[in-house]
């Protein structure tokens, strides 16, 4: 007997040996769709993972709980897939660190944690009609913050195209709202114009101007700051989903994600009711 449990021991041994040895490893980067923690999983959607898959959306169990701290929709990681014959894990999850500016940024005053309640605010769309975000309660609605001159891009341009995808793909599903940083520039008439370049449906994309006092208080509460800079503003980047009880649902940073990560996070909203 006790060769036979020795014999039994070498076998598991190497059939260990094997699948540590035979374990691939992926560097990967995605935007976090949703998080599982009683059953250890996260939905990712991901770029293209080279030499092992195309970007999709998918769920990962992570090899620890722990890798899950921090985590909510929106949050732009990168980690490392690790692949045996047996499984598929995800692990060394990190959120990434966009850059800073050379001077210390201010915290945005009354930001607003994932899964709180936004506070209503009333601004002037494209149309020059007072709007408020209470209207859209029932709604899933998309937020993101840019101004016309914007010199750069792969941002404002970016954000912009963004939500022109997701007017094509989900149409009076969702709500668009897109709140100038500019707004002694940016009036009603000229977010119009810029609305039209944009093939804009004003009955669900919103172009959004007011008072300066009102901006900056909007903005703070999706963490949003901006300041002017050399004849430019100069601001940090979110792109915001508000669920239909008026909560902030998910928020992403920056504004090199892709359109499709953006279509997948709306879309997981969306499949929830």
């Amino acid at each position: 007997m006790s060769s036979i449990s020795s014999r039994t021991g070498i076998l598991a041994c190497l059939s260990f040996i094997f699948q540590i040895s035979c374990a691939k490893h992926y560097h990967a980067q995605g935007i976090v769709l949703s998080v599982n923690r009683p059953t250890q999983t996260i939905t990712i959607s991901h770029r293209a993972i080279p030499g092992y898959m195309e970007p999709m959306a998918m769920t990962f169990r992570a090899q620890k709980p722990q890798d899950l701290t921090n985590l909510t929709p929106g949050s732009r990681i990168n980690f490392q897939l690790k692949v045996t014959r047996q499984s598929a894990t995800i692990r060394n999850i990190r959120i990434e660190q966009f850059p800073t500016a050379d001077v210390p940024i201010p915290k945005p005053e009354g930001q607003v944690s994932i899964g709180e309640a936004l506070p209503d605010f009333t601004l002037t769309d494209q149309d020059n009609h007072a709007l408020t975000l209470s209207a859209f309660r029932e709604k899933l609605v998309a937020v993101d913050f840019i101004y016309t001159r914007c010199p750069l891009p792969n941002v404002c341009p970016m954000l912009s195209a963004n939500f022109a995808r997701l007017q094509k793909r989900f149409g009076d599903k969702i709500t668009l709202l897109s709140i100038t940083l500019d707004p002694q520039y940016d009036t009603p008439q000229v977010l119009t114009d810029y609305a039209q370049r944009w093939r804009a449906d004003s009955r669900t994309w919103h172009f959004l101007t007011g008072s300066s006092d009102d901006i900056r208080k909007v903005a703070g509460h999706f963490g949003v700051i901006f300041w002017p800079e050399e004849g430019a503003i100069t601001h940090t980047s979110s792109t915001a989903i508000v669920d239909r009880a008026g909560r902030l649902a998910a928020v992403v940073e920056g504004s090199s994600f892709t359109s499709q990560q953006l279509i997948d996070l709306v879309q997981s909203f969306l499949a929830k009711n």
